[in-house]
């Protein structure tokens, strides 16, 4: 491979990034570090994922107006850490990990909520829905991806690549991978270990010293944060000697704990960005839910149904709680209109359910009328101007309560 190297600089605060070789994937992203952090935090909820891309989409359309580029400009350079729990941080992914644009990640979504949810299993035991079907439709995500961005492992890839081999190549790409320390941005998804529900819940794209996990591929650590029960079945990570995972461990849905991982967000970012100063969190919801609905077709055990309905409708309760604890914390710094903004439709969504793929043009139109509103749209303008100010005085450590 060639070391030639080419500079480009921008005027939105982002880092400045240098082309090693041939592979425009690999940046080093040179991050100035005295410049205020932005944090981006994603709820899960299934299929409705797909509204809080479109949040995004308006968001990112309005930066770029704002500093006057028709350039697209990725998620992954524009914030520092980007979380995310179940679909949400599926969407943390490739946003982040995986360095796609947020079109690009609304196309991917869109098919692959398709193949996933558009089959069901009639006779099923632990989740409704294939797990292999989800498994292989995110590998083929991250193989495509580590093609388009020419990664170290599609060095070997030939001309004419096959589905087939472009999905087992993702299943090689790793989280923390060759490099974890020229990640554009800190990316890190929240799961529960079915072991040690106790147990740090993060996983990241970067090393951290202390209760470290081992390393995941990228499609396990897509499949344990959104491993939701009575959706899918506990994802399964078997030991790998080779790289010093000895020991099996089970995850279940991120959601159960932190459907909102604002607060997980706020506490990774003061260790990883210590004292530094903050100029936006933007937490983007899935719509909130007057009802709560599991899929009607097929033969439901009762006992798994209610239990089932029981604990989402718990997940979508503590989304919001989580976001007004937030508020409260703010207030006291009188800061909370200029630093942190939750956006979450609010209208036309309750009847969603969380895997209905065919009401995506649905979640489209509500999410639309809900950003372009009278009550939304300055809010989102506001953010914009937040995201792109340095006279700020709230550090990170102030904005996650410690």
């Amino acid at each position: 491979m060639s070391t030639s190297t080419s500079q480009e600089t921008n005027n939105w605060g982002g880092p400045v990034p240098i082309w090693e070789g041939d592979s425009p994937g690999i940046t080093m992203a040179l991050r100035d570090e005295s410049k205020p952090i932005r944090l981006l935090s994603l709820d899960g909820g299934g299929i409705r994922g797909l509204s809080s891309l479109y949040i995004l989409k308006d968001f990112m359309l309005r930066v770029q107006k704002r500093i006057g580029t028709t350039e697209t400009i990725l998620p992954c350079d524009y914030f520092d850490m980007i979380c995310g729990t179940s679909t949400g941080g599926l969407i943390a992914i490739m946003l982040g990990k995986l360095r796609m644009s947020v079109d690009e990640v609304i196309g991917a979504y869109r098919d692959l909520s398709k193949s996933v949810f558009g089959e069901t299993k009639w006779i099923w035991k632990e989740g409704r829905y294939s797990a292999q079907v989800l498994e292989q439709a995110i590998a083929l995500v991250v193989g495509k991806q580590a093609q388009t961005l020419r990664w170290p492992e599609a060095a070997n890839l030939g001309s004419n690549t096959t589905e087939l081999e472009l999905t087992e190549l993702g299943k090689t790409v790793m989280m923390r991978g060759v490099n974890p320390d020229i990640a554009s941005c800190k990316v890190f998804v929240c799961a529960l270990n079915a072991n040690n529900i106790d147990a740090p819940p993060n996983i990241r794209t970067y090393s951290v010293m202390d209760n470290e996990l081992d390393d995941l591929a990228v499609w396990e650590a897509a499949r344990a944060t959104s491993a939701a029960p009575y959706f899918f079945k506990p994802m399964v990570v078997k030991p790998r000697p080779d790289i010093n995972r000895h020991f099996k461990i089970v995850y279940m849905d991120g959601g159960l704990r932190l459907n909102n991982p604002i607060n997980q967000l706020l506490r990774e970012a003061s260790r990883q960005f210590p004292n530094r100063k903050i100029r936006l969190i933007l937490s983007l919801g899935t719509g909130t839910k007057n009802t709560i609905q599991l899929p009607r077709a097929g033969p439901i055990p009762k006992p798994q149904w209610y239990r089932a309905f029981q604990l989402y409708k718990k997940i979508a309760l503590n989304c919001e709680k989580h976001h007004q604890d937030i508020e409260r914390r703010f207030r006291k710094f009188r800061l909370q209109p200029n630093v942190y903004f939750r956006f979450n439709v609010d209208r036309g969504m309750g009847d969603i359910g969380m895997e209905e793929w065919t009401m995506l043009e649905k979640i489209q139109a509500h999410t639309t009328a809900y950003t372009s509103s009278i009550g939304v749209k300055p809010r989102i303008d506001r953010a914009v101007e937040s995201s792109l100010t340095e006279d700020v005085q709230l550090t990170i450590q102030q904005a996650a309560g410690l």
